[in-house]
């Protein structure tokens, strides 16, 4: 079977990635959400229209929350 791995894969230092572009996001924190299947498939969609990742919609909307919120 060969010589067993005497280190962790280096993969697991390296930064996350888009697994659509490969460009290093800077997110290392892990979020788990329960939603809607329409909330889901809304979200989804927004994403792929924009041509960007589904957390940075919900970023963006956080923002526009947290704007119309100060008013």
């Amino acid at each position: 079977m060969g010589e067993a791995p005497r280190e962790a894969s280096s993969n697991l230092q390296a930064p996350e990635t888009s697994p659509y572009d490969k460009r290093i996001t800077g997110r290392t924190k892990p979020l788990s959400l329960k939603a809607k299947p329409e909330f889901h498939k809304e979200l989804k969609k927004l994403a792929t229209e924009e041509e960007c990742l589904m957390i940075e919609v919900l970023e963006k909307a956080l923002q526009c929350y947290e704007k119309h919120r100060k008013n």
